[in-house]
């Protein structure tokens, strides 16, 4: 009995779609992921800054990247293990292990005149990471790539116009995290409207089934806006609130990429 309901829930749904017990599953653990990774980086006293921000970069991008190569089934991605969600514990714990390769080689080099911060270290094993993916990378698919293009930029150039406007309404990072997440409903919008994909998650699945694939773009801006204008007012410290649109950026980014990727190389 506990075995059907783990194929029928979990298993068999792998790289196709999301079922409800999944998605509540997968969110828990994100939960507990966030929860522990914020707890170990207090303790290894790393502050969440632009080098922090540069550090994980080529990893949310090889995340998305690989997961687009595994629809392909390209080179080595051809395992479940490269499915959605199981490629993105794979890719956090390949970065939490270059971090503490990272700050161990920095503790190392802290007293030379040639010292490695950490971000550099990651930055050069991402970097490998991306040029195996690049590889096995064939753009084919012209219109999704310059369609999609041209509405991230035009999204990007929306928020960054509100911010050089309205600072206060909207912070040059917040912009960048809603451009991030306009990425993914971009994506979303092209492979749904022009060649015929379909939304894996359930509650964008619900929506797009009732209004059709440009509910993405208001329902981005509304949620993820209102949670930064949330995060923002909060009275907690300023460590947890920037840890907080780290996540918030990944989960927008990792899967812009990927979609974007996915439909490009068809």
């Amino acid at each position: 009995m506990l075995e059907e309901f783990i194929n029928e829930k979990f298993l068999i749904p792998l790289c196709r779609y999301y079922t409800l017990e999944g998605t509540i599953t997968y969110g828990l653990i994100l939960v507990l992921a966030v929860i522990g990774t914020y707890k170990l980086l207090k303790h290894l006293k790393i502050k969440i800054d632009k080098k922090f921000f540069y550090g994980l970069l080529f990893f949310i991008i090889y995340g998305g990247w690989t997961r687009a190569l595994r629809d392909h089934k390209l080179g080595i991605y051809q395992s479940n293990l490269f499915c959605s969600p199981p490629v993105y514990f794979f890719v956090f714990f390949v970065t939490l292990g270059s971090l503490l390769l990272g700050i161990a080689i920095q503790r190392l080099t802290k007293k030379s005149k040639r010292k490695i911060s950490y971000e550099k270290t990651m930055l050069v094993i991402g970097f490998c990471f991306l040029l195996y993916n690049a590889t096995l990378t064939n753009i084919t698919q012209f219109f999704a790539f310059s369609s999609i293009s041209i509405l991230v930029g035009f999204w990007y150039l929306v928020f960054f116009g509100i911010h050089k406007i309205k600072p206060k309404l909207l912070s040059i990072e917040n912009a960048g995290i809603l451009g991030s997440h306009l990425f993914d409903a971009s994506a979303t919008f092209i492979a749904l409207t022009f060649f015929g994909y379909y939304e894996q998650h359930v509650l964008p699945s619900f929506l797009i089934s009732i209004s059709g694939p440009w509910i993405m773009f208001p329902l981005k801006i509304i949620v993820v806006w209102a949670v930064l204008a949330l995060i923002d007012r909060s009275k907690e410290d300023v460590f947890l609130k920037r840890f907080l649109k780290i996540v918030i950026l990944i989960l927008g980014l990792a899967l812009g990429i990927r979609d974007f990727l996915t439909v490009s190389m068809l």
